[in-house]
């Protein structure tokens, strides 16, 4: 199968994967359905940025789940749960069972990232507008998760992280849904009460014993970045809490990655460079380092360009090569369909482009 932003889908082509509904139970469109033009169009006005697309010459490529989508599903709408009861003001303190059904989710989470082959995230969430918010937590639960085991933390802190990440914008829910929602830039006014979330999530999760302090802590720091410079506290260097750092990496790319209405979802290679940018100013450069580890650049089936002028596929990536994957090449005609590792071959040959 193959990749292919929301730009280059037309008429024809068969889905190899399911795209995701606004009911994670219910899939807006199913493996082996022919798209037409007016399903493209709804997928463009609900936000969906692409799709994976069956194609012969990409047969046997398969992105690699972390989670299972039936799996994931049912962690969408427990989380969806969650920030429902949170709307309702029902506080973790009150409902031991919030609390009870998030924790099995954050433990599932990790025993998930545990199970890989590989700790290596390479694929491209599909997701609308609509669903956002409760798999931006998941992704972020995961994402903060591969970087806490590669730095060799252990399975407690691990479920500590997981559980930072599903409830880090828990206090949102505080915060009016005309600026939560809003389908552009905010104000410098709107920006400052945006800012109250961290503090908002925190207090709301205050009160529960089961809630570790370093979690809480996490979640109010999120926000918070290296040089100083973010918020609430502006905190600085390792005076920022250990997972604040983490989800700080985990949020901004995961947030990048997706279509919001007032933007398009930017690619892993470019999201790759504007962390890279933001090295010891916003993130901690150690912790950086290992989420490069964790996260390849060019996801499998995804379309790259090389600096030869060939086209191919993304057929798999090697852990430590972030920016050499293993390609089956598209064209010329006269290479279709070879395969090379460019972490150890044809070291002259680099990625230029991907599409986006």
């Amino acid at each position: 199968m193959i990749y292919l932003p929301i730009e280059k889908l037309t008429a024809g082509m068969e889905l190899a994967r399911n795209i995701p509904g606004l009911n994670p139970m219910l899939p807006f469109a199913v493996t082996g359905y022919v798209l037409n033009e007016r399903t493209i169009n709804r997928m463009m006005s609900i936000g969906i940025q692409g799709a994976y697309i069956q194609t012969e010459l990409t047969e046997g490529i398969e992105p690699v789940d972390i989670v299972e989508p039936e799996l994931k599903a049912k962690m969408l709408i427990s989380i969806q749960e969650t920030f429902e009861e949170s709307l309702k003001k029902v506080t973790f303190q009150t409902s031991r069972q919030i609390y009870e059904n998030i924790a099995d989710v954050a433990k599932t989470v990790v025993m998930n990232v545990l199970n890989m082959d590989k700790y290596l995230f390479q694929m491209i969430d599909i997701r609308d507008y609509d669903s956002y918010t409760y798999s931006h937590s998941l992704y972020v639960g995961i994402l903060s998760v591969l970087i806490g085991r590669y730095i060799g933390l252990p399975i407690s802190k691990l479920n500590d992280l997981a559980l930072c990440g599903l409830l880090h914008d828990i206090g949102k829910t505080d915060i009016p849904i005309e600026i939560t929602n809003k389908p552009g830039p905010l104000t410098k006014e709107e920006f400052e009460i945006m800012k109250q979330h961290p503090s908002l999530s925190y207090d709301k999760l205050f009160n529960c014993n089961s809630i570790s302090q370093a979690v809480l802590q996490g979640i109010q720091t999120h926000h918070e970045k290296y040089d100083g410079s973010g918020y609430p506290f502006g905190l600085a260097g390792e005076n920022i809490p250990l997972y604040g750092r983490i989800l700080a990496i985990a949020d901004v790319y995961d947030a990048l990655s997706a279509t919001r209405p007032y933007r398009k979802a930017w690619n892993p290679r470019k999201i790759f460079d504007y962390l890279t940018s933001c090295c010891n100013s916003h993130f901690d450069p150690e912790l950086l380092s290992a989420f490069f580890q964790c996260v390849s650049a060019y996801p499998i089936g995804t379309i790259v360009r090389l600096s030869d002028g060939s086209t191919a596929v993304v057929k798999d990536n090697t852990p430590g090569f972030a920016l050499r994957p293993i390609i089956r090449f598209i064209n010329p005609a006269s290479v279709a369909g070879k395969e090379i590792n460019l972490s150890s071959e044809a070291l002259n040959i680099t990625i230029i482009d991907m599409d986006d």
